[in-house]
């Protein structure tokens, strides 16, 4: 196997997986952030570290959120709705090449595209339908000049392995409080 592959090391990735392999701890990850709304659908989403076996690995970039003037925003960044649908498709086109690369398939190219749709009428509560996501679909447009047939493997494992897939297609505990006065 080359030894890079993908944009990844191999020797790097092999040591990444060997190390949680032994120390399972390793593989725990938290992520903090921290959202300031400032009007309408405006917010800054500025997320502040990943910390991993004690340490803090910190982050220093913002993301805007807001919607267009015909959904009530200022159009001064993504909705939630294309954050959301964004992540997953870069998880999904993350965690495909790195399946790729941990079988020794070499992408020559690799594009997921994502669409999803949304009623309104469950946001504003007008019928009761589900407020969230529905008809998610993700397009892989990938190729390899050798493995191109492992390819649907390499997908398989996606879907298995992606952590925003998994999120997204299985429910999940999300504690949500009101902060007392005082503990901002």
């Amino acid at each position: 196997m080359p030894k890079d592959l993908n944009g990844w090391s191999v020797e790097a990735l092999r040591d990444a997986v060997n190390e949680v392999e032994a120390r399972p701890e390793a593989g725990l990850l938290t992520w903090k952030s921290r959202v300031r709304w400032d009007g309408g659908f405006g917010l800054d989403v500025r997320p502040e570290s990943i910390e991993q076996l004690g340490t803090a690995m910190p982050r220093h970039f913002t993301l805007r959120g807001d919607h267009p003037p015909e959904l009530l925003g200022q159009n001064t960044g993504p909705t939630a709705i294309e954050t959301l649908l964004a992540a997953l498709g870069a998880c999904m086109a993350g965690t495909f090449a790195a399946q790729a690369t941990a079988r020794g398939i070499e992408l020559s190219r690799l594009e997921v595209e994502v669409e999803g749709r949304i009623d309104l009428s469950g946001f504003f509560g007008l019928r009761p339908v589900a407020p969230g996501i529905s008809d998610i679909r993700l397009t892989f447009d990938a190729e390899a000049e050798d493995g191109a047939e492992r390819l649907p493997e390499v997908l398989e494992a996606t879907r298995a392995l992606s952590p925003v897939f998994d999120t997204v297609t299985t429910a999940r505990h999300v504690e949500t409080r009101l902060a007392a006065a005082g503990e901002r």
